[in-house]
């Protein structure tokens, strides 16, 4: 009789009970020195792992840890507020968090710059340091490569002598996907890379396949504005389509979509954008730059309440900066260059319809069947028809069918009237909400999905994966696993209330920084990485994407992890061990 398979759980326990070797001594049983809430995402069994031996390791410096294992859900009102509370006054001290700039070309600003925290940006760690906003204008601003060269190198050494975060690790993703499945060649990304069956043939299934991807856990929105990671990419993603789209996973080089193409003068700020003719929205109605603007307007409206506010405001200045000049053509007048506008704007933003969704109020988007894909609504069309939506309204390769609750899973069906070519066999699509690795690999080997995300990491447990029912790919996957800090907290944020912060206030904020970097120190990256994630990662320095051109390898060595050198740290701060 064969050894019964190890689940997902007793894997990892494991792994981190062993990982747990590598930290020096037993826990201090002194009285802590402060409190840490920490918040840990349910969503992904590793990162639960690594979370538990970050708090362990914090309280080894004498820190109290409270730590939770909570949905995301309940980790995003309390970030996206903006009013810096801590954890015990409704706000946050510290989370977990995988994470990674919306655009390919990295994006610093629009996560670190001071002019975009919550709630219209997405700097929800409150992030605000002179010269980590000084080398982020330069890398956004500078039409020569070598000065954004320089800028990003700025950014990165400032960020790895005061460490705002602690970048735990760069993961590589690990997905299983049926042996039968071809045309499966990318990562999930939010927003620009998600589930491409267009291009996926399941060999043997004749010309009207079937296929299932597992994304993990439930959206809280499919409405692009308010997307909070990939999750819900997965699923708005194949709907809608953006000016400019990346040629593939491998060659991650930005070319038009519904633009065709477009001028920039010389100093960067005057833009003609020329658009695709003939697209039509799932409804019927042709697309035109009546939609962008409409997009755009709604992107950079306070009231829509979306994360990228922030980034369309600074980026254009206002809605007076676009002007549609023609049916298909759209004009900008930028404030100032900004790769921010390529990258972003035309290359990140999914393009949503006017016709169907101008007449939903603000305070109504979120719940709108939009958004839910609950239900349905009608769509007129400037024809007189009636278009009844299951969901979102794009230009994209698939039509939503909507929710289906029962079997937790969105439906799609092939648009046969994209304005290029499938080039897959599958003509029914569907996005399945599985949660927990050992589900979904069940599922797999059932022939119940075809693929899944990568937030299941499988990394540790690949050998269980037989090449009978699954064929195990991997990805470089372009983002880090962090542990997050709200920079307002008065120890570990602003350390004014550190013992070195009371002493001498002028130097709050370098108290602050010492103690992160304890942090920084006490993290085992090599252990964690070896034996949670299975190999499948590097060991973190920046928020950078490790195989990134952008990446200063000779710059960024390796953060020591060395016990002694955290509590120096702990001691520069003011502590006394």
């Amino acid at each position: 009789m064969s050894a019964p398979t190890p689940t997902r759980r007793a894997v990892l326990a494991a792994a981190a009970a062993s990982a747990v070797t590598a930290a020096v001594g037993p826990a201090r049983a002194a009285a802590p020195f402060f409190k840490l809430y920490l918040m840990i995402p349910n969503n992904q069994p590793a990162r639960v792992a690594w979370g538990q031996l970050a708090a362990q390791q914090m309280q080894r410096l004498g820190i109290e840890v409270v730590s939770s294992i909570v949905p995301f859900t309940a980790i995003a009102p309390r970030r996206s507020k903006g009013d810096g509370k801590t954890h015990v006054d409704g706000g946050w001290d510290a989370y977990l968090e995988r994470y990674y700039y919306s655009s390919i070309e990295p994006s610093p600003l629009a996560l670190f710059g001071s002019k975009n925290m919550p709630p219209g940006g997405q700097n929800f760690y409150y992030v605000d340091d002179a010269e980590i906003d000084r080398s982020l204008t330069e890398v956004a601003t500078s039409l020569k490569p070598e000065d954004r060269k320089n800028a990003y190198r700025a950014f990165e050494k400032r960020w790895y002598d005061i460490q705002p975060m602690t970048i735990l690790f760069y993961p590589q993703d690990v997905i299983a996907t049926n042996p039968k499945l071809r045309g499966f060649d990318a990562t999930t990304y939010n927003p620009v890379f998600y589930p491409r069956a267009e291009n996926w043939t399941i060999d043997g299934a004749g010309d009207d396949a079937t296929a299932a991807f597992a994304s993990w856990p439930q959206p809280s929105s499919l409405l692009p504005m308010y997307s909070i990671g990939y999750h819900e990419s997965n699923v708005f993603g194949p709907a809608y389509d953006r000016l400019y789209d990346y040629k593939s996973w491998d060659d991650k080089t930005l070319v038009p979509s519904l633009a065709t193409g477009h001028t920039m003068s010389d100093d960067g700020k005057h833009w003609v954008i020329t658009l695709r003719q003939g697209v039509k929205w799932h409804s019927g109605e042709e697309f035109t730059a009546a939609d962008v603007k409409f997009t755009w307007d709604t992107l950079i409206n306070k009231a829509i309440g979306s994360p990228y506010q922030s980034v369309m405001q600074e980026v254009l200045g206002g809605p007076d900066a676009y002007k549609v000049t023609g049916r298909y053509e759209i004009t900008v007048d930028l404030p100032r260059y900004s790769m921010e506008f390529l990258n972003s704007v035309l290359g990140a933003y999914a393009i949503m319809p006017e016709h169907a969704y101008k007449d939903i109020k603000p305070e109504s988007m979120r719940g709108h069947t939009a958004s839910t894909w609950l239900g349905s609504y009608a769509v007129k069309t400037s024809d007189g028809k009636t278009f009844t939506a299951r969901g979102a309204v794009g230009t994209g390769p698939w039509i939503p069918q909507g929710f289906d609750p029962s079997r937790k899973a969105y439906r799609f069906t092939r648009n046969e009237n994209y304005w290029k070519p499938h080039a897959g066999n599958v003509k029914t699509f569907f996005i399945v909400n599985i949660n927990g690795t050992d589900a979904a690999l069940a599922a797999l080997k059932a022939g119940e999905i075809d693929a899944h995300d990568p937030m299941y990491d499988i990394g540790p447990v690949v050998d269980t994966v037989d090449a009978s029912w699954g064929k195990v790919v991997t990805f470089d996957s372009y983002k880090w696993q962090h542990i997050c800090y709200n920079l307002k907290h008065p120890v570990f944020g602003t350390g004014v209330d550190s013992p070195l912060g009371r002493k001498e206030p002028a130097r709050a904020a370098e108290a602050a920084a010492f103690i992160r970097q304890a942090i920084s120190h006490a993290m085992p990256r090599d252990e964690i990485v070896k034996q949670i994630a299975g190999g499948y990662g590097a060991a973190g320095t920046v928020p950078m994407a490790w195989s990134a051109p952008e990446y200063d390898h000779d710059l960024l060595k390796p953060i020591a992890f060395d016990m002694d050198l955290a509590k120096s740290f702990m001691e520069k701060a003011g502590y006394t061990y």
